[in-house]
């Protein structure tokens, strides 16, 4: 049985070099050892096929290594490489990763939060959850959080946030600057701009987006430019077809115009509608970007193999998955401190924090004339 003593003299280094580093430690947010090092002690644990004692390690230092993660649906391309990137970020800092898709359901979130595979993990990252279980989380304060996009839920659990509103009002101004003069939001339900100033979810805030630099631009922003359908790439297709039926388009009429469609630019809630809207448009003889400019939401890699390849507003997934990771692995420390465990020591500190992601626009030619 290769032990955690056999690790060390692989990477050259002392046994607590070697326990530091496959445990995660951190110190002021920050890994106890040096990345080059740890690299190191995780190459030789590899190699060795070296496997941490869970329970003798929980025993010792109140941890287990584990981190659970729930997500809304891993059929979907975002949250699927998200968790992905995940699993490896936490693997290169000592941890393993448990993964549970909740298909938004309040009741299975619930559940998740109080299952016996919860309760041996030492924090859990919580992306997308549904309204309802916003107030259930604000009062897990006795386990390390970490909520993506957990509106409401500032000041109450750490969080971090995706920039809904300036990504969209981005994706907008630059298919604005290409040339749009009508556009369609497709994704979601159409909400005033007074309604819109109370939105709590992405829907809504990418909504508010779309419709602050439409109204900026002195363009149209109004029930029939906005359309609803499910966050799929069937959705984004159905959603497509339909519209452009009630044009008098079928697939392979090839006659569009901007005139005859009424609209020359879509801008998708995420990339799995835009990927499905733009099979549609294609299966029409709707020309992109010639005809219909179309611009989604995510940056996801399937983007660089649509005809043309999907323009997008990119969120980095291993930026999200690093700064959930970091302020997990602080609340953690802090957590273990205050249980009288070795870590950081806890104070003013404590308060939640909240942190918005970067974005860029990825331009790939669906969205470019």
């Amino acid at each position: 049985m290769v032990t955690l003593d056999d690790v060390a003299a692989r990477a050259g280094v002392s046994r607590m070099t070697a326990s530091n580093t496959l445990r995660g430690k951190m110190v002021g947010g920050r890994p106890i050892v040096k990345p080059e090092t740890a690299e190191r002690v995780r190459k030789a644990a590899a190699e060795l096929g070296y496997r941490p004692n869970l329970a003798a390690r929980q025993l010792s230092s109140g941890r287990t290594g584990i981190i659970g993660l729930s997500v809304a649906d891993l059929d979907m391309i975002f949250p699927a490489a998200l968790a992905a990137t995940l699993s490896d970020e936490a693997y290169r800092r000592g941890y393993q990763l448990i993964t549970q898709q909740t298909r938004m359901s309040a009741d299975y979130e619930r559940e998740m939060l109080g299952s016996a595979s919860a309760q041996i993990c030492d924090g859990t990252i919580v992306c997308w959850p549904s309204r309802d279980t916003v107030s259930a989380l604000a009062s897990a304060h006795g386990h390390p959080l970490v909520v993506l996009d957990g509106f409401g839920l500032e000041g109450s659990v750490d969080c971090v946030f995706t920039p809904c509103v300036d990504g969209a009002k981005a994706a907008v101004r630059h298919m604005v600057a290409s040339g749009a003069r009508r556009m369609l939001v497709l994704g979601t339900s159409y909400c005033s701009g007074n309604e819109l100033t109370k939105a709590a979810n992405s829907a809504g805030l990418r909504l508010r987006g779309a419709c602050e630099a439409l109204t900026e631009a002195g363009l149209p922003y109004g029930p029939d430019d906005v359309v609803p359908c499910g966050w799929t790439r069937q959705s984004g297709y159905d959603a497509m077809s339909r519209i452009l039926a009630d044009r008098g388009m079928t697939a392979g009429d090839g006659r569009a115009s901007h005139d005859s469609l009424g609209f020359d630019a879509v801008f998708c809630m995420t990339d799995t509608v835009a990927i499905g809207a733009l099979r549609a448009l294609a299966d029409a003889g709707v020309r992109v970007p010639d005809d219909v400019m179309v611009m989604g939401f995510d940056g996801v890699e399937d983007g660089r193999y649509t005809n043309p390849g999907l323009s997008s507003v990119m969120i980095d997934t291993a930026e999200v998955s690093s700064v959930c990771l970091d302020m997990l692995a602080d609340r953690i420390g802090k957590s273990s401190a205050r249980s009288g465990v070795g870590g950081a020591a806890a104070g003013a500190s404590d308060a939640p924090r909240t942190h918005m992601l970067a974005y860029r626009i990825v331009s790939r030619g669906s969205a470019e004339r």
